[in-house]
């Protein structure tokens, strides 16, 4: 006799709770890997680790009968679990005891400072025209405020980024002082006066992830040297033993690879999303017969266009290199089309093949 349909479901859930008791004996073992790393100085992601697990995991459900591909969706989850677990192990770095005055701390971005910079040990206080923020101290008076501190952290919109950097600059504040903007350009002349200007120590940082990131493994924060190397290392040690890799490059690099970075991916999702309220299709009706990298490219514009507008129009406009970026992209949709439209398959195929050949076999994972 079969088995009842309630009896089936305390089976399952007998299963899901064992499920839930090796998770958890699996973060304990990573839990104690951290430790080790911690102990031997190494970083809390190994990529080449996790491709290894991935494809471990990619073996484990071909050999059950299961889709490959939820062997990998487990075994992301789980890595990303693994890392959140060892992340916590690490606590606040060496503690530093700065004052430090975050300008624009009401924004989501300076918030995530201000939270990242307590947590490091550090006494933050925020200067915002928009008023205090809610949980730290907020300075009155911007003169004053910016000459005690010991680092000022500019994470103010761009757009009036350039007239408050200059202003702290006009200070001529005894500490470090790096801007955080998403783009230089509008601000180089200043960061590198600035930067060869004798007393002053300034520096340019961009964290390259919003404010909502569960995990800090494998984010990415610029640090750019506007002719001032012991500023750059200054600002560099305040994301020193944390699990943020830094990158450091010459402030008027920034821009060239921003182009690509945040401008060219923001192009995609924005051209991506136009183009579909324009086809006179709707998303409802796409999406009944929507194929996987469909929902994967609808869910990443979908974000970007809840974004602020006025954040993306500046990372547009005011990037130097924005025009030849356009000019390429133009140049690249005409090949594309040229290769469709004309039926000619070996030149569409030279492109897919150098898109194969521009990626690695496998990219890091995005642990959210």
């Amino acid at each position: 006799m079969s088995a009842s349909l309630d009896e089936l479901r305390t089976r399952i859930a007998a299963v899901d709770a064992a499920l839930v008791e090796l998770v958890a004996s699996r973060l304990a073992l990573a839990q104690e890997v951290g430790d080790a790393k911690r102990a031997t100085g190494q970083p809390v992601r190994s990529f080449t680790t996790e491709s290894e697990v991935l494809e471990r995991f990619h073996r484990l459900a071909a050999a059950a009968g299961l889709d490959e591909h939820l062997g990998e969706r487990i075994g992301h989850l789980l890595i990303g679990e693994a890392v959140r677990t060892q992340e916590v192990s690490l606590g606040p770095g060496a503690a530093r005891g700065r004052r430090m005055l975050l300008v624009g701390g009401a924004g989501k971005i300076g918030r995530w400072f201000a939270e990242f910079f307590v947590g490091q040990g550090h006494a933050v206080t925020t200067l915002d025209p928009a008023g205090p923020v809610a949980g730290f101290p907020a300075a009155t008076d911007f003169d004053t405020a910016v000459r005690a501190a010991e680092a000022v952290i500019i994470t103010t919109p761009l757009a009036v980024g350039r007239e408050v950097l200059a202003r702290v600059l006009n200070l001529e504040p005894p500490g470090l002082v790096a801007d955080a903007f998403s783009l230089k350009s509008h601000v180089l002349d200043l960061l590198q006066g600035a930067g060869t200007t004798s007393g002053l120590r300034v520096a340019s940082i961009h964290p390259l992830f919003g404010p909502g990131v569960r995990t800090l493994s494998g984010r990415i924060v610029a640090v750019c040297d506007c002719g001032n190397a012991a500023a750059a290392d200054d600002a560099a040690g305040l994301f020193a033993d944390t699990a943020l890799t830094i990158t450091r490059l010459p402030v008027a690099r920034h821009d060239e690879y921003m182009q690509y970075v945040l401008g060219l991916s923001h192009l995609v999702a924005i051209l991506f999303f136009t183009t579909l309220a324009r086809s006179g299709r709707s998303y409802t009706e796409l999406s009944q017969v929507a194929s996987t990298t469909f929902l994967k490219e609808a869910r990443t514009a979908a974000e970007v266009s809840r974004e602020s507008s006025s954040l993306y129009f500046e990372i547009q406009r005011l990037n130097r290199h924005s025009a030849e970026l356009f000019a390429l992209v133009r140049a690249c949709l005409s090949e594309i089309e040229a290769g469709a439209l004309t039926g000619d398959g070996a030149r569409f195929a030279e492109l897919m093949r150098q898109g194969r050949a521009y990626f690695p076999a496998s990219l890091p994972a995005e642990l959210g």
